[in-house]
C-alpha cells in the first residue's frame, strides 16, 4: 500500500515537473518575438537604396568638422553614426539631421524609426557624444 502511494507521488511530481517545464518554455519562446511586433513584416516594401544612403552620407559631409559616416539599417530603425574632427554647434547636427528627414516620403517615415548618434574626437567635449532618437509617430528628433 505505501509503494502505491510512493508511485502516485512520483508520478504526480513527474508530470507537475513537466508541465511546469513546457509552461516557462512556452513563456520563452514567445519571449523572442519582434520587439516591432508586425510592423517590420513589411519591411521589404520600405527598403533603403543606395541613392538614399549615400544622400545621407552627402549631407553630413557638407560639416566642416566631418570625419566619418556610417548609415545602415536594423528591422525598422535607420541608424546613423557620425563622427567629427571636433565639435560643432549641435544647431548644424539639428538642421542636417531635418534635412535627412527630408530624404524620405511620408510613408517611409511612418515606418522607420530613425537613430543619429555624433562623436567628436575631442576627448574634452561637453556636447558629444550626442544620441538622439526619433519615433515613426513623430515628425522630429527627440533631442
Amino acid at each position: 500500500m505505501k509503494s502505491k502511494v510512493k508511485l502516485i507521488i512520483i508520478g504526480a511530481a513527474i508530470i507537475l515537473f513537466i508541465l511546469i517545464i513546457l509552461l516557462f518554455g512556452s513563456i520563452i519562446i514567445k519571449d523572442k518575438k519582434n520587439p516591432y511586433g508586425n510592423r517590420c513584416d513589411q519591411r521589404e516594401n520600405y527598403q533603403l537604396d543606395n541613392k538614399t544612403i549615400k544622400n545621407i552620407k552627402k549631407k553630413f559631409k557638407e560639416i566642416e568638422e566631418f570625419k566619418d559616416i556610417e548609415v545602415y539599417t536594423k528591422l525598422c530603425t535607420v541608424k546613423i553614426i557620425v563622427k567629427l574632427k571636433n565639435d560643432v554647434d549641435v544647431e548644424i547636427i539639428k538642421a542636417k539631421a531635418k534635412e535627412v528627414l527630408g530624404l524620405f516620403s511620408e510613408d517611409e517615415l511612418s515606418f522607420y524609426d530613425f537613430a543619429l548618434y555624433v562623436t567628436s574626437d575631442n576627448k574634452k567635449s561637453e556636447t558629444y557624444p550626442i544620441n538622439v532618437s526619433k519615433h515613426n509617430s513623430r515628425e522630429d528628433f527627440a533631442w
